[in-house]
């Protein structure tokens, strides 16, 4: 329950950036149970053990074990509390710019003014793609290297104007987080230009060198997947220029991409995938990954919209980090918000989504051992995590913190939804409907695909 309590201080108002303390991911279990005499089932509040899969290490001290986050002093996040406030000082000929300014990435000076403390000759701009033709416009903040805020370079605040609970992205994140994913962390605040009340945003940790450091990742190499063309998706793009076209290289920018096309040029060739992903990737960080995808039903991340971080300083493996989680959580691609009856294998060769596939998510889930250790996975997430008994209380704080300023927000900036109870109450139906189809779909792939016998079982 701890980690909900942290997660909760986070999502409604404690400090993100101003102290170094994550929410710790729930802890490996590494006992593994046979399938005689189980009697697991979604309703259940206890999670059970995650079984290890034939040929991966994942015993204490294995060097696949989900990376965890380090504190970096005690602060606790406060409970409720009021949204923190951000002020931006900009010329009013270069704010006009910046509103007009499109798909460009030209940054407007700007002062930056947070808790007292003010960062002059800061940069904006627009950030995303769709969302940069929305009235309501996300923003990415560029602090000074002399100047950081709180260890950052940049920070993201995003728009949210399509969302009726203004909740998806942060919520998403901290469900990430609470199955054990390095996470960035997303809170809403409340932003003014120029002394005028500008919206409500939702700030989102950028994955950089202070991510990195909480997460024990100190000097691992990130790529963002963004390709446009819908082909950031692990797939082996040849020589090393083509990766130019659908990554972005985050940190070490001289570096290239040779390491990245070597591992999707060695995932497109194997013929092992349980040697693959044991050499590769951190197991117990891409399982968790992938559970909490189908658990908030992020189908826009299979080819564009994750980051790939490679540990080579440390555990020499890949993980997958989230972003850009606005289509979550009943989001669908025709602009409705009441799915969540995708299948769990969704993003697959066998069931592709809108955009496509994810070669990595297809060649782990298409191995049975692999496939196994995920369905076990996402059912003890499903009794212990994605639960109505975590996730109500925190839409309903969320609610009564943030509905004066969404209702100054909805007037600033009419949406389609502009109804926040309303809103709330279409995500609760969402986890309610997700669980009982998941809770269906686990049943119904453990008739249909049994778990395979590991070595020493009988």
């Amino acid at each position: 329950m701890r980690i909900w309590t942290l997660i909760l201080g986070l999502l409604l108002g404690g400090a993100i950036t101003g102290c170094d303390r994550q929410p710790e991911p729930p802890a490996q279990r590494h006992k593994s149970p046979g399938r005689k005499g189980q009697t697991r089932s979604a309703k259940e509040s206890r999670p059970q053990s995650v079984p290890p899969v034939p040929g991966i290490p994942t015993e204490p001290g294995a060097t696949n074990s989900a990376p965890t986050a380090t504190s970096g002093h005690d602060q606790e996040p406060l409970l409720g509390g009021q949204l923190p406030l951000y002020e931006l000082k900009m010329d009013a000929a270069a704010l006009m710019r910046l509103e007009r300014s499109g798909h460009s990435n030209e940054a407007f000076p700007a002062t930056f003014i947070a808790d007292g403390e003010v960062f002059d000759r800061i940069k904006v701009r627009l950030r995303g793609q769709w969302a940069r033709t929305w009235p309501k416009k996300p923003l990415k903040i560029l602090f000074n290297h002399d100047h950081l805020f709180h260890g950052q370079e940049c920070l993201n605040l995003n728009s949210g104007w399509r969302d009726p609970a203004l909740v998806r992205e942060p919520l998403a994140y901290a469900v990430y987080a609470a199955c054990g994913v390095p996470a960035p962390r997303s809170r809403p605040v409340r932003l003014h230009v120029n002394g005028q009340f500008r919206g409500l945003y939702l700030e989102v940790e950028q994955p950089g060198k202070a991510f990195l450091r909480r997460w024990n990742l100190n000097g691992a190499a990130v790529f963002k997947a963004f390709s446009r063309a819908n082909e950031a998706d692990e797939r082996d793009h040849g020589g090393e220029p083509s990766y130019r076209d659908h990554y972005e290289r985050e940190n070490r920018k001289t570096e290239g991409f040779g390491d990245l096309r070597q591992f999707c040029r060695e995932l497109a060739r194997t013929h092992d995938a349980v040697v693959f992903f044991d050499r590769s990737v951190d197991v117990n960080a891409y399982v968790n990954y992938l559970a909490a995808t189908v658990l908030v039903q992020n189908w826009d991340c299979y080819n564009k919209n994750h980051f790939l971080v490679h540990d080579e300083r440390n555990s020499q493996k890949w993980l997958v980090v989230p972003w850009d989680l606005d289509r979550t959580f009943g989001d669908r691609w025709d602009r409705t918000f009441g799915e969540a009856r995708l299948p769990i294998n969704h993003g697959t060769q066998q069931s592709p989504g809108v955009t496509g596939w994810n070669r990595l998510a297809d060649c782990f889930l298409a191995d049975p051992n692999l496939r196994s250790r995920f369905l076990d996975r996402l059912e003890e997430l499903l009794a212990g995590e994605f639960t109505t008994n975590r996730l109500f209380p925190i839409l309903d704080r969320w609610e009564s913190q943030i509905g004066p300023t969404a209702a100054l927000d909805r007037r600033r900036w009419p949406s389609p939804t502009p109804d926040l109870h309303r809103g709330i109450d279409g995500i609760k139906n969402y986890i309610e409907r997700r669980r009982d189809y998941l809770a269906g779909e686990i049943k119904r792939s453990r008739r249909e695909d049994p778990r395979p016998i590991g070595p020493g079982e009988k």
